[in-house]
């Protein structure tokens, strides 16, 4: 999704419902609108001040907890992420009082919001190239495969529901649309919890459905489709991120 921010208000603003979903193509919005403004503030600014919350173009407002705003500003400020504790330089802007250090300045964003530029979600949308291996284009070409596995990176983070996907296979090509976006913690921990025995846990037979729809040709079930992610995405790469299977259906 084409998300941009196109104001600020406070949390509690209830002209813009709160935005939920989309983190990846969100976040992205909200890096870039930091970055050109140079705002510099913390979580607890964020959720209290009076212009610390961000309006999307899609005419909602996105909240986020203290320590995710730390997080969105150790992103926008390139912060080293040191055993995952970037996040708390920004965590809150009162922490250097606390500890007996003058208090950073704050650059708050002005308060309003464009709503001329409020658009429908349909218009938003993106369109992303992927490839696939012949025997998974074909599965995705006759509506066979509905889902896709990828490692969540900084490339596909902002694939988002309603946008479009071109798949790519020599000179073939596939646009579907993505009806749904799911992140999961790692592909170890995604395929490990498709082989419990658990057949009334929900969860459970939503994760093997998955896999069931993510199957093609060889690749049919869990152990195969996992075989086939460590042959693609290094061990390394698969541990710097979480997995993300997207839920398709032709265009």
């Amino acid at each position: 999704m084409k998300f941009e921010v196109i104001g600020w208000t406070y949390d509690t603003d209830r002209r813009f419902p709160d935005h939920t979903g989309d983190g990846g193509a969100v976040l992205r919005a909200v890096v870039e609108a930091l970055r050109a403004g140079g705002y510099k503030f913390g979580g607890n600014t964020h959720q209290d001040g009076a212009t610390g919350t961000p309006v999307l173009n899609d005419g909602t407002k996105m909240c986020y907890s203290w320590r995710g705003w730390g997080g969105v500003m150790a992103k926008a400020l390139d912060l080293p992420n040191k055993n995952g504790m970037a996040y708390m330089v920004w965590y809150m802007d009162t922490l250097e009082a606390m500890m007996g250090e003058p208090r950073r300045k704050i650059i708050l964003p002005p308060f309003g919001v464009d709503e001329k530029r409020i658009k429908k979600r349909e218009e938003l949308a993106e369109t992303f190239e992927m490839h696939l291996c012949p025997a998974a284009f074909d599965a995705v070409a006759a509506g066979k495969k509905t889902a896709e596995l990828r490692l969540y990176d900084e490339k596909r983070s902002p694939v988002c529901r309603g946008d479009f996907i071109e798949f790519l296979c020599g000179e073939r090509r596939c646009r579907v649309r993505v009806t749904k976006a799911e992140v999961f913690d790692s592909a170890e921990k995604f395929f490990r919890e498709t082989q419990y025995d658990y057949e009334n846990d929900r969860a459970y037979a939503h994760r093997k459905s998955l896999v069931r729809r993510a199957g093609f040709a060889g690749c049919k079930n869990a152990q195969t489709l996992r075989d086939l992610v460590n042959s693609i995405y290094p061990e390394e790469e698969q541990k710097k991120n979480r997995f993300l299977v997207i839920s398709i259906k032709l265009a």
